[in-house]
């Protein structure tokens, strides 16, 4: 049952990045999304979004499949990292507050994603 529960994790995972992925180039665009970077003060805005949508979008794909897990997953650790530390840690730990909680988690789910691989019902081991 172990593997099947690493793959809850990694489809929910994949899609939880694929809607960030939709939400920085479909929703803000990308001049809104580096717009949004420098008001945080995350250092190279333009590349920062650009990898944000590379890395939650074809990393969230990845995940979903369970194609190139650990590497996709991987991609996705700066980007919450960066979250956090950029974004949310000022405002404290309660995500109801702007804080770092879900990022947190989605942190550590893709270190864990990345440790374990992809599970059961991946289309590559």
């Amino acid at each position: 049952m172990a593997r099947y529960g690493v793959t809850l994790i990694r489809v929910v995972v994949g899609a939880v990045y694929l809607m960030h992925a939709y939400l920085a180039l479909g929703i803000f665009g990308p001049s809104g999304m580096i717009a949004y970077q420098v008001k945080n003060g995350i250092p190279f805005p333009e590349v920062a979004t650009w990898y944000l949508i590379l890395a939650h979008g074809l990393g969230g794909i990845c995940l979903i499949l369970g194609i190139f897990t650990r590497l996709a997953a991987l991609a996705n650790v700066p980007v919450m990292l960066g979250a956090i530390v950029f974004v949310h840690l000022k405002s404290g730990f309660w995500v109801h507050q702007g804080g770092y909680e879900y990022a947190l988690v989605l942190l550590l789910a893709s270190v864990g994603l990345a440790m374990t691989g992809g599970g059961a019902l991946s289309l590559k081991r």
